[in-house]
């Protein structure tokens, strides 16, 4: 999936910006696809498997946000009708079988990269799977790898495992935002990479493009101000979004290929700016070439000047000027 992209992926993270009303996040899903986004985000738990009873008041708190029976299904045809793809974080075990028969991709979230269970259960599913950093250290992040890759060895290879850069601040500062975070993951194991935004704004995300993330992720709101949650002070508001999708593809034009190759508009001005071998002083017929009889001139006129080895020792049929190039059919 992941690995034939063709273009970034960027992920509105409604989360639960909603704060459980289901109204809302259909209204959300149907702006983030008119802000231009590809997919909708969404968190999926059960208080009880979710927040320790040792911390009532935060049950409470996030019992408030959680969506009603069967939601998550009728926002996935939500997403569907507006032709974004819905997906979402299962912050429990049985909220994987919940998910399962309706959402295509699973996201695990930064504080769930040391849970074994769920890792394997999500990787167990054989949909692709998106994973947050945030917080986690080198070894963390390769044993969730490693456990990841024992239940399905074929993952990495086909393109079905991205790697999120994260930083676990909310807001996070832009100091600390250290995206060349997202090239270490890529280079140390040998994944598809992403970035998962919590800075105030949305110019991390376009700076990311530069780095090579193929998935982005931003906080989604209907709107940022005069609210009590605070993902929403962190959020793009439809505004922001739109913007930022706009910013993404221009940045997805500059940052190019990553194979070395010519462009097209350097094709022209090559000849020019290369040097061909010329005369280094007047030369008669019959002169056997030594190096200090040429020299490097531009344009590339006749032999290029990295081809000088092959031209030493040979015999000129004609008499050249200084500062007039050398071609093969002035060569015996």
């Amino acid at each position: 999936m992941f690995g034939a992209l063709k273009r970034t992926w960027i992920v509105a993270e409604i989360g639960v910006n909603h704060e459980g009303d289901e109204a809302i996040a259909a209204d959300l899903i149907r702006k983030a696809a008119a802000a231009g986004a590809d997919a909708v985000k969404f968190q999926t738990y059960r208080p009880e498997t979710f927040v320790s009873a040792t911390q009532p008041d935060r049950r409470t708190v996030v019992a408030g946000r959680m969506m009603p029976e069967g939601a998550m299904e009728r926002l996935a045809a939500v997403a569907a009708e507006a032709g974004v793809t819905f997906f979402s974080t299962p912050l429990g075990l049985p909220d994987v079988d919940a998910l399962n028969p309706f959402c295509p991709v699973f996201k695990i979230a930064s504080g769930e990269i040391t849970w074994q269970a769920l890792l394997e259960k999500v990787a167990a599913t054989g949909k692709p799977m998106i994973v947050s950093t945030g917080g986690a250290q080198d070894h963390e992040i390769g044993r969730a790898v490693d456990i990841i890759l024992t239940a399905r060895p074929d993952i990495i290879d086909k393109g079905e495992l991205v790697l999120m850069h994260c930083v676990s601040a909310y807001p996070t500062p832009i100091e600390q935002a250290n995206l060349a975070n997202i090239n270490f993951l890529a280079d140390r194991f040998g994944v598809l990479t992403g970035y998962s935004d919590h800075t105030l704004g949305t110019k991390a995300c376009e700076l990311a493009v530069g780095h090579g993330a193929v998935v982005l992720e931003k906080h989604f709101t209907y709107r940022k101000e005069d609210q009590e949650f605070r993902d929403h002070a962190l959020s793009a508001d439809p505004d922001d979004l739109a913007a930022l999708v706009e910013a993404v593809r221009l940045a997805e034009q500059y940052r190019g290929s990553y194979e070395r190759q010519v462009q097209p508009s350097e094709e022209p001005v090559l000849p020019a700016m290369r040097r061909g071998l010329h005369a280094a002083m007047d030369l008669k017929a019959g002169t056997i070439l030594e190096e200090h009889h040429l020299t490097g001139l531009r344009p590339l006129i006749g032999i290029p000047v990295e081809e000088i080895d092959r031209v030493i020792g040979q015999v000129l049929k004609t008499g050249i000027a200084e500062g007039f190039p050398i071609s093969d059919d002035d060569l015996e």
